[in-house]
């Protein structure tokens, strides 16, 4: 007797829990978000829906509660008022220039560029005070684009620094997807890799504009590299030529190969011979990588490296000017 009318209350509850919610309207948005509050789309997402994700597939993400890849960094969310003024500058100065006819065509970055893209109000400091241009910690699907909030596209050191940082990052992303000979460009450098930045942190110590961090630097010239980064890995050395030919003039990369073959001087005849070797293979290692990647360039991505330049750096000082 008590087993049924045990039965019987259950039944009755579950009518009345059934009845109860055909009189409320259902959410059609999922309440599984990690705990995360739901956000209503704004006009700023609406345009990077439209100009950005649907176009390269390219998920933004700008939003502070989505930045899982933050911790350990001194970084903090950028404005929303400078989002998409960063957003068109990658696009018209990196995307689209890659897109035209005379560099990879309409179709050359379909499938081929980061699927997410991190933005952040601040700088990206390392534990040696070393700013970076990406975050270590992600992979080349990945990107970062740090110092949101002080971008101005009227300043040109400003775009200098968004633009390396953001043709070194796709520079990745297709080094990863089109492959190069590692060991042999490897072969080339590959005594004098870091891995860290505890040895390049004192000469950027006194660096102060962005050209003078992330530009052609004297100091790695004179070791066979472009610029200060280019010490970290096979990997950033190689991303650093594409991006900083990407973001010089002809003449600026043909300046840094005269200071790479150019030794040091001293009163001592010995020292003198020793710089003067030390210049040789410098200068042999800063040629031997940039026709290394010139010719994968060409090759592997059908892109005339030099001639893409010159497309590049007036892109980029026409959109200065016209801010």
């Amino acid at each position: 007797m008590k087993t049924i009318t045990t039965k019987i209350i259950l039944a009755t509850c579950t009518v009345l829990c059934l009845a109860a919610c055909n009189k409320e309207t259902l959410n059609d948005r999922s309440v599984i978000d990690d705990g995360k509050q739901q956000i209503e789309p704004t006009q700023l997402d609406t345009w990077i829906l439209e100009n950005i994700t649907k176009p390269y597939g390219i998920e933004v993400i700008y939003r502070w509660e989505k930045h899982a890849g933050a911790s350990g960094t001194f970084i903090y969310p950028p404005k929303l008022e400078n989002v998409r003024t960063v957003l068109e500058a990658v696009k018209e100065l990196c995307i689209e220039t890659y897109r035209l006819k005379e560099v990879g065509g309409k179709d050359f970055l379909l499938g081929r560029v980061p699927i997410k893209m991190y933005l952040y109000g601040g700088g990206n400091p390392d534990e040696n005070g070393v700013e970076r241009l990406y975050n270590p910690q992600l992979t080349a699907a990945e990107m970062c684009i740090y110092n949101v909030n002080d971008f101005n596209p009227g300043n040109a050191d400003k775009v200098f620094v968004l633009m390396r940082s953001v043709y070194h990052q796709f520079a990745k992303r297709l080094m990863q997807l089109i492959p190069y000979d590692r060991d042999k460009f490897l072969a080339i450098s590959g005594h004098r890799y870091t891995g860290s930045t505890e040895l390049i942190a004192p000469p950027l110590s006194y660096a102060r504009t962005g050209k003078e961090k992330f530009g052609l630097a004297d100091y790695a010239n004179k070791r066979g590299f472009y610029t200060m980064l280019s010490f970290l890995s096979a990997e950033d050395d190689f991303a650093e030529i594409i991006s900083s030919t990407l973001t010089s003039t002809p003449k600026e990369v043909y300046d840094a190969g005269i200071m790479a073959k150019t030794p040091d001087t001293d009163i001592d005849p010995e020292v003198n011979a020793r710089y003067a070797k030390e210049a040789e293979q410098a200068y042999k290692e800063f040629t031997e990588k940039q026709a290394f990647v010139d010719e994968y360039v060409q090759k592997s991505w059908h892109i005339n490296l030099k001639q893409m330049q010159v497309t590049s750096v007036r892109r980029i000082n026409y959109y200065v000017k016209q801010h």
